[in-house]
C-alpha cells in the first residue's frame, strides 16, 4: 500500500511538471506573437497521452479562481472491491498523492498546475497489487505446507514401527524389538522400548521359572504327603479294622457287651479312612498316573455334580488325545480346572457350567512345529461379578490368584471374562511340547 501511495504521488508530480513546462512553453509563444494570450492555459497537445483515469487536471488563476479543468472518469468496473480491503484502508490514514506545482515565468507568477486522483483509482491500484501478492501469498503458504507435510511424515514415519511394537508388547510378545532410527529423539525412544522390553522379557522369566518351581514343589509335596499318608496312616486304620473285627469275633463268644463297642470302633476306622481316601484324592488323583488326565477330569466332573446341595451341571469338552500332554503339565491343568469348578461351585450360584480343551498351533508357527498351545475353557452361568483386575468381587480371590500362578509357571496366559448376559469366562493358552501325531 505504501509502494503503490508512492507511486500514485510520482505520476502526479510528472503530469504536473509536464503541464507546468507546456504552460510555460505557451507563455513563451505569447510572448512572442506565436500564440495568443486567450488560448491560456492550453494543454491539450499533451494531456492525451499523459493523463490516466480517474486523475484530474486543474489550473488555478493567480486569484485562486479555477480556471480549467480536465478530468477523466473511472470505467463501471472499477470500484468493486472486499469490504475487509475497504475498512483497512479507512482505518489507516490516507497518503498525500495530491501535487500543486506553481507556474512562473520571467519570474512573474501566472497562477498553479494541481494534479489530483480519485481516490477509488487509487483503491484500485492497491487492490490489484494486493491481489496479487495475496495469490503469490497463497501458493507459496500451500508450498510450504506441502512441504511441511512431506517432510513431518517422513520424520514421523518410524512411529508406526513404535505403535506397532508398543501393540506387540502389550499383547505379551516380549521379543519384540524396535530398528534404529535416524532421528535421534526416536532412536532415543527406541533404545528406551528395546531396554524396557528385554528387562520385562527376562522379569518374566524369572517369575515364570519361580512360579514353575513353587507349583512343582507345591505338587511334589503333595505327592509325598499322599504317600506318606498312605503308606503309614492307611495301614494302621487296615490294622485297626483288622482289630476291631477281631474284638468283635471273640467278644461274641466271650463278652457280648463288647459286641456294640467293637462295630462303633469298625465304623470309625471305616469313616477314617474313608475321608482318607477323599484327602489323598485331592492331594493327588490316582487316575492321572493311572488312566491319564482326561479319565481324571471326568471323575472331577462327576464329584462336583454330586456334590450335596448343589445342583450344578457341567459338560467337559475335550477336542484331541490329552496324553500328548507331558505330566507335569496335566497335574497344573487338573488343579487349574479343580480350582475352577470349585469357584463355580462355592461363588458363583450357578445351574451349568462347560470345561472345554483344545489343542492349537501358536499363530504364525507351522502345523508341523512340535510346539502347541493347549487351550482351556471354563465357563458358567453364575450371578458373580469382577473388578478391573478380572478377580472375583465376592471371593478373596486367591483361587484365581493360584490359577494364574499355575499358567503362568506353564508359560501360557490366563485371561478372565464377564459375559454380556451372565457368568464368567476363564480361557487359559498353555504351551508345551509333544510330536504332531499325537495331536491328530
Amino acid at each position: 500500500m505504501f509502494e503503490t501511495y508512492r507511486d500514485v504521488r510520482q505520476i502526479n508530480e510528472n503530469v504536473a511538471d509536464v503541464l507546468v513546462r507546456q504552460l510555460q512553453v505557451q507563455l513563451f509563444r505569447i510572448e512572442s506573437n506565436i500564440d495568443v494570450a486567450a488560448h491560456f492555459p492550453d494543454w491539450d497537445p499533451v494531456a492525451e497521452g499523459l493523463q490516466n483515469a480517474g486523475q484530474c487536471m486543474q489550473y488555478v488563476k493567480p486569484d485562486g479562481s479555477l480556471g480549467r479543468s480536465s478530468c477523466i472518469g473511472l470505467s463501471p468496473d472499477v470500484g468493486s472491491f472486499p469490504a475487509w480491503f475497504v475498512a483497512l484502508n479507512e482505518w489507516l490514514p490516507p497518503a498525500q498523492v495530491d501535487v500543486v506545482r506553481p507556474i512562473s515565468y520571467h519570474d512573474k507568477f501566472y497562477g498553479t498546475v494541481v494534479v489530483t486522483i480519485d481516490q477509488a483509482a487509487v483503491l484500485a491500484a492497491i487492490w490489484k497489487e494486493v491481489s496479487g501478492l495475496l495469490g503469490l501469498t497463497a501458493l507459496v503458504v500451500v508450498a510450504i505446507c506441502i512441504l511441511q507435510y512431506g517432510a513431518i511424515s517422513r520424520a514421523l514415519r518410524p512411529t508406526k514401527d513404535i505403535l506397532a511394537g508398543l501393540d506387540r508388547l502389550g499383547r505379551g510378545d516380549l521379543s519384540c524389538r524396535l530398528p534404529n532410527f535416524h532421528l535421534n529423539e526416536l532412536q532415543r525412544i527406541g533404545e528406551v522400548f528395546n531396554t524396557l522390553a528385554a528387562s520385562l522379557d527376562r522379569t518374566t522369566r524369572e517369575k515364570m521359572e519361580l512360579a514353575a518351581k513353587l507349583v512343582d514343589g507345591q505338587e511334589q509335596e503333595r505327592l509325598h504327603l499322599a504317600r506318606d499318608l498312605h503308606d503309614e496312616l492307611a495301614q494302621s486304620l487296615s490294622a485297626m479294622s483288622a482289630l476291631a473285627a477281631s474284638i468283635k469275633a471273640t467278644a461274641e463268644t466271650e463278652c457280648l457287651a463288647l459286641v456294640a463297642e467293637a462295630n462303633t470302633l469298625s465304623e470309625t476306622s471305616m469313616a477314617i479312612m474313608k475321608s482318607l481316601r477323599t484327602t489323598l484324592r485331592n492331594l493327588r488323583p490316582p487316575e492321572i498316573d493311572d488312566f491319564g488326565l482326561a479319565a481324571s477330569l471326568s471323575v472331577l466332573v462327576r464329584d462336583q455334580e454330586r456334590r450335596p446341595g448343589r445342583q450344578l451341571k457341567i459338560s467337559l469338552e475335550v477336542d484331541g488325545s490329552l496324553q500328548a500332554l507331558p505330566p507335569t503339565t496335566a497335574s497344573h491343568v487338573y488343579r487349574i480346572v479343580q480350582e475352577g469348578l470349585t469357584n463355580i461351585s462355592k461363588h458363583a450360584n450357578a445351574g451349568r457350567a462347560r470345561v472345554a480343551l483344545g489343542f492349537h498351533p501358536k499363530p504364525g508357527e507351522e502345523r508341523t512345529c512340535q510346539r502347541r498351545w493347549l487351550a482351556l475353557t471354563i465357563e458358567d452361568d453364575g450371578c458373580g461379578t469382577a473388578d478391573d483386575d478380572g478377580i472375583a468381587a465376592k471371593s478373596n480371590g486367591l483361587g484365581l490368584i493360584g490359577m494364574r500362578e499355575r499358567v503362568t509357571a506353564l508359560g501360557g496366559h490366563l485371561d478372565i471374562i464377564q459375559l454380556d448376559d451372565r457368568g464368567f469366562r476363564l480361557q487359559a493358552m498353555i504351551p508345551f511340547d509333544a510330536p504332531t501325531e499325537l495331536l491328530q
